[in-house]
């Protein structure tokens, strides 16, 4: 694949020769970009760190670009460099898809690394129409879980605890500020939580303390800006932590079990802001060609996390049962990721499902995985390959037209009945 050589439009429905999947390299395609620079350059950070790790096994997989530019123009470039980025032809999106439907060899997985709304739904849904599996969860249950009030009401209807929230609409609640904010006032206290429904990274995010009409309008006004429909929940005061859940199979290698990661606990005066998150400057994320990941690692200050958190046994186990509730009930495949309070009581409550991983060395979930005593995952990027391989005997077999079993496709989890999920496997 060049990224100079014109787009074959016709290729798509060729007749491909027979192939020996069995025996050739997985084909890993990253798909990066973004809706707007912001995303993009997110975007092309964790993409980067996770496709140029050395330590990729380069015989058994091999790894390319696709890249989404904010203008919708689609690039397949050598590398994401930026002078490679800027040589690399650019086409219109049914041309793009018409040259990865017909790449000899096919491609047998997508790792998507595009975290705006686009990126999460739609983009993966066209990736799934080609019928190539995409390492992570589907474009449905993202959608779902980019909307922070609607998940709340899907896991809550599961058992999982939640903050109390209502949802305000822009069209009927963004018109007079003042007046939604008085009403807001009639019915909550400070203090409570004022947020986007729909963006991520803490984005516009704000904690009101005082019953101030001018403050709840400002908190409004600033979650506005970011989303057509916004959030305002309980502050629940006390720790907050992230958990992680894996889909593994058991040792028979036929039944799904859902393992609990080791726990991040975050050091907070308050509330995780988008600051303790990504390093800015001027609102630009601090990424180079020399250095992608120097926002990630300039956000991670010494004392500003412990992990894995200690608490105590009966905290582990309500925050294990409510992560494998949520996962289950989000129809979530391959791992999944919870932003949870802890009140002062010890029960958590679920803030919203981060359902994004790159499989960088700097994601969360694969410093997760190295704390986690199992030495099939612990040591990077044993995790993120053995999940290629999965997902990769998906896209083969579904191509082949045979039905997929159980034991090869690596997430049947919603299968899973209310016995069997009591009895799934907990690493703290």
């Amino acid at each position: 694949m060049s990224c100079g050589c014109p787009v074959n439009t016709t290729a798509a429905v060729a007749i491909r020769p027979p192939l020996n999947d069995e025996n050739r390299p997985v084909r890993v395609m990253h798909m990066l970009g973004g809706t707007s620079k912001f995303y993009f350059d997110l975007s092309t950070m964790y993409g980067r760190t996770a496709a140029e790790f050395e330590g990729l096994n380069r015989e058994q997989f091999s790894h390319e670009f696709v890249v989404v530019f904010p203008d919708g123009r689609w690039a397949f470039p050598k590398s994401m460099g930026s002078a490679s980025l800027a040589k690399a032809q650019r086409f219109g999106m049914g041309q793009a898809l018409a040259h990865m439907e017909a790449m000899v060899p096919p491609v047998d997985v997508v790792v998507p690394h595009m975290f705006c709304m686009q990126g999460m739904t739609r983009y993966r849904a066209l990736c799934e129409m080609l019928d190539i599996e995409v390492l992570g969860c589907s474009s449905d249950t993202c959608s779902v879980a980019n909307d922070k009030y609607l998940t709340k009401q899907i896991c809550a209807a599961a058992g999982v605890p939640v903050p109390k929230a209502d949802l305000l609409q822009k069209g009927s609640d963004g018109q007079d500020l003042q007046a939604s904010a008085r009403r807001v006032l009639e019915s909550r206290n400070p203090p409570f939580i004022v947020k986007p429904a729909r963006d991520d990274n803490s984005l516009g995010l704000s904690l009101v303390r005082t019953a101030s009409e001018d403050v709840v309008a400002k908190a409004l006004e600033a979650a506005f800006e970011r989303s057509e429909a916004i959030v305002v929940e309980d502050y629940i005061a006390g720790r907050e932590v992230r958990v992680a859940v894996l889909e593994q199979t058991d040792d028979d290698g036929k039944s799904i079990i859902l393992e609990v990661l080791p726990k991040i606990e975050y050091i907070l005066d308050d509330i995780r802001t988008s600051s303790h998150k990504l390093a800015t400057s001027n609102g630009q994320l601090l990424t180079s060609d020399a250095n992608p990941a120097e926002a990630i690692l300039a956000a991670k200050k010494d004392g500003d996390r412990i992990c894995p958190a200690q608490l105590e046994p009966e905290v582990h186990e309500r925050l294990d049962s409510l992560a494998r509730r949520a996962h289950k009930a989000l129809g979530c495949k391959y791992y999944s990721l919870y932003d949870v309070r802890i009140d002062e009581n010890g029960f958590p409550f679920m803030l919203e499902a981060a359902l994004f991983c790159s499989f960088s060395p700097y994601s969360v979930i694969v410093s997760l995985a190295s704390k986690s005593g199992n030495a099939a995952i612990e040591q990077h990027p044993s995790l993120f390959e053995s999940f290629l391989r999965k997902a990769a005997n998906i896209t083969r077999v579904r191509r082949t037209g045979r039905k997929v079993s159980d034991s090869s496709d690596g997430h049947e989890s919603s299968t899973c009945t209310p016995d069997q999920t009591e009895e799934m496997s907990s690493t703290r």
